[in-house]
Formats: structure tokens, C-alpha cells, sequence
């Protein structure tokens, strides 16, 4: 009797240990990314960040404001999930293949990838330099991996009329850079709208 007694609270003292442990995981990771999140805040309200390849213009960057906000379940916002949000991102480069290199310049803080992930940019437009009218537009837009940033709320043109499209990715490295990807019924679409047209 007493050695089931015994280890009915040694069973417990152990499941609160771990509840306890996993409670404060969950209070610590969250903060750690609002630092980070603090750190990219504040330093890129109203701020324009060029990139040059020797004399040359590469890619310019506008972002309007930028502030830290929560995480959204539903309808609910999550306050233990903060997230950078860099909103009235414009984004104009020389090609395709300067899309990395003006992505990075909105991270001045050096973020990591993984917590890149925690950061949103809305109402974000991308076009090449020289251009009037962005080539696309995006509501809000995520690093999903390294290399490839999800957009929701899209529209994108291309010399032609524009194409809405709910949810899409970009390919922002690598040889397919600037390859805008989405589903359309059964089929994948595809378009790189950020090729320079050729004279």
C-alpha cells in the first residue's frame, strides 16, 4: 500500500516537473523571438535600404512602417506568438536574381532564417527599377524556407492583364529566382514575372 502511494507521487512530482518545464519552454521561446522581433522593428520605420554591385543599382527597398504583432488563430490573436511585421514593403530590383540580395538588406539585425519565418510583410510590391507599375503585389507575404516566401492575396502582371491568385510562392534564390508558383483547379501554374523583358 504504502509503495503504491509512493510511486503514485513520484509519478506525479514528475508530470508536474514536466509541465512545469514545458511551460516555461513555452514562455521562453516566445520571448525570444519578440527580441528579435524588437530588434527589427524600430530601425526600419520609414526606411530605404539600396544595394549596389560596384556603381551599379541592385535593388531598393522601402519599408513604411515596422512593428512587432501576435500570431493569428482564427479569429483570435495569439499574444504568446509575437511576429516582426514590416508593412509597405516596396521592393524594386535590377533582375530577378538581386530578389535575395534586397531580401537580406530588410534584415539588418542579421535574423536568422528560422526566425525570419517569424517575420510578416504586408502590402508588399515588387517591380524592376526603372519601372512605373509593380510587376506583383501581395497582402501579406512569409519566408516558408530559406529560399521560397509565401504570399497570400496576389496579383501579378506581367505585360499583360493582371492575374489574381489567393495564395502563391516565390522562389527568392537560386536558378528558378523570381518563379511565381500557385494551384489552379488540378493542375500547378507557373510564371516568372520578374524576367527583364529583352530588347
Amino acid at each position: 500500500m504504502k509503495v503504491e502511494t509512493t510511486k503514485n507521487r513520484d509519478i506525479l512530482a514528475v508530470g508536474r516537473s514536466a509541465f512545469l518545464a514545458v511551460l516555461c519552454l513555452g514562455l521562453w521561446l516566445p520571448g525570444r523571438t519578440a527580441q528579435a522581433q524588437m530588434e527589427f522593428a524600430p530601425s526600419l520605420d520609414d526606411a530605404t535600404l539600396e544595394k549596389y554591385q560596384g556603381l551599379q543599382l541592385v535593388s531598393r527597398v522601402h519599408v513604411t512602417r515596422a512593428f512587432v504583432d501576435h500570431e493569428k488563430w482564427g479569429f483570435f490573436k495569439i499574444r504568446l506568438a509575437p511576429i516582426g511585421v514590416a508593412d509597405g514593403v516596396n521592393v524594386q530590383i535590377f533582375s530577378a536574381k538581386c530578389l535575395t540580395n534586397a531580401l537580406d538588406t530588410i534584415n539588418p539585425g542579421s535574423i536568422s532564417s528560422v526566425d525570419l519565418r517569424h517575420v510578416e510583410f504586408r502590402n508588399l510590391q515588387i517591380s524592376l527599377l526603372g519601372e512605373k507599375e509593380p510587376r506583383l503585389r501581395a497582402d501579406s507575404a512569409r519566408m516558408i524556407r530559406a529560399d521560397v516566401m509565401q504570399l497570400s492575396h496576389v496579383s501579378v502582371s506581367n505585360g499583360g492583364a493582371a492575374i489574381s491568385i489567393s495564395k502563391a510562392t516565390l522562389q527568392v534564390s537560386g536558378p528558378d529566382c523570381g518563379c511565381l508558383r500557385w494551384n489552379n483547379a488540378a493542375s500547378q501554374e507557373q510564371l516568372f514575372a520578374l524576367q527583364t523583358s529583352k530588347k
